[in-house]
């Protein structure tokens, strides 16, 4: 997992609206810097700094290609995906990174070779690979609800559990710092975190 002050450079870099539409763009194929200008309507100068900006930060790479005719051109394309989650309650702000790694030798990956992989007619196959795709989207879905829910219990259990310990510190300091001494390596940093010096 990244540092709290990369991932807040990595916010700051795509707060920018230039800088996302760039990356939309990148989705879709590799590009070069004249044509990425005149796609956003920005000046070439400009583009090459966002360009450097986002390699910077590990987003997108270059790669030189020689053409027929003229000088080589640098083609820009996606280099890392990844999924960045922003967390915000009444109790807490955070944010966290999830990067993919390469895929573990699951069913589901094997599945997903085979059918690819298959030399069934095209429309067959095609229909099974949407099929495939729509039940590995429901399983993510399914997923991402449940840890929505496991993310609403533990909030509302460290919530508690500060709550709690800043009670018993008004209430008995001894007592308090005989808790933090036997439960603190124990307790997740951030209550540690708002505690610290209470």
């Amino acid at each position: 997992m990244e540092s709290n002050k990369e991932l807040g450079r990595l916010l700051d870099i795509l707060g920018n609206e230039t800088r996302r539409r760039i990356l939309l763009l990148l989705t879709k194929r590799p590009y070069f810097v004249s044509e990425l200008s005149q796609e956003l309507g920005v000046g070439q100068k400009a583009v090459l700094e966002h360009l450097r900006i986002l390699e910077s930060a590990g987003l997108i790479e270059g790669r030189t290609e020689k053409i027929p005719r003229g000088r080589p051109r640098k083609y820009y394309t996606i280099k890392r995906g990844f999924r960045l989650e922003v967390l915000l309650t009444p109790y807490t702000f955070g944010t966290d990174i999830y990067e993919p790694k390469r895929p573990r030798a699951t069913a589901e990956y094997r599945q997903a070779r085979e059918l690819i992989k298959s030399t069934e007619p095209i429309e067959t196959k095609v229909d099974e690979l949407v099929q495939f795709l729509e039940e590995v989207q429901r399983r993510i879905d399914e997923a991402m609800r449940m840890k929505q829910e496991l993310e609403e219990v533990r909030l509302l259990v460290e919530t508690y559990i500060e709550n709690l310990m800043r009670r018993v510190a008004q209430e008995n300091e001894e007592e308090f710092e005989k808790l933090l001494r036997e439960l603190g390596p124990r307790l997740p940093k951030k209550i540690l975190e708002d505690l610290e010096g209470f």
